[in-house]
């Protein structure tokens, strides 16, 4: 009776290794699918795709890796834009440095660039500019754009958006920031004012 349960559990131990063998073959193999899958998303143009992203600078014409680059493009990045030149409440300029990503390569050599006030929460057209690429096929687009007042105001949220042949193709939203317009927070009543209340 002790042979038979020793064979059993003998038995049992080579199943066992033949299923941890499995097991690990499995998780080698899922290993080695996650880290190509990885290694193929660390492209910018895969990991930023249907993107704007505006830095605060412009980013350099080369990067050493791709890795280099989306992390350049990471540390870079801001959503609030303060003006280039400010002049009380009526002049105001933004200079923005943006870099757009494609999640198919573009079949035209004009791209629109739309902006939308979403303040309110609704989504109101401002502005739109045609840009023109170096070349068709590329999944990377990038330029400067200037905004100014009175089309654009101080502590206004907006959405930009990239078109190619009526299809929205990339899109970000951002906030102007400024001093705006000053108020002394003092309030004046006419006599008048002050008699009807």
């Amino acid at each position: 009776m002790s042979q038979r349960l020793e064979s059993r559990s003998g038995l049992a131990r080579v199943f066992s290794r033949a299923l941890l063998s499995r097991a690990l073959l499995a998780l080698t193999l899922v290993g080695l699918v996650s880290a190509a899958g990885t290694a193929q998303a660390a492209k910018p143009e895969d990991v930023f795709k249907g993107k704007i992203i505006i830095t605060k600078d412009r980013l350099p014409m080369r990067f050493s890796s791709p890795g280099a680059f989306v992390s350049a493009v990471q540390s870079k990045k801001i959503d609030k834009i303060w003006p280039t030149e400010e002049n009380g409440a009526d002049h105001g300029t933004w200079n923005l440095e943006y870099i757009a990503f494609f999640a198919q390569p573009l079949n035209d050599s004009e791209i629109q660039i739309k902006f939308y006030d979403i303040t309110g929460g609704d989504k109101k057209f401002i502005a739109g500019d045609p840009q023109y690429t170096r070349e068709k096929g590329s999944r990377i687009f990038s330029a400067s754009i200037q905004l100014a007042k009175p089309e654009f105001d101080v502590n206004k949220h907006y959405m930009m958006t990239m078109e190619s042949g009526h299809r929205t193709i990339a899109m970000t939203t951002f906030w102007l920031r400024g001093k705006g317009a000053n108020y002394s927070g003092k309030v004046e009543f006419s006599d008048e004012d002050t008699k009807r209340h």
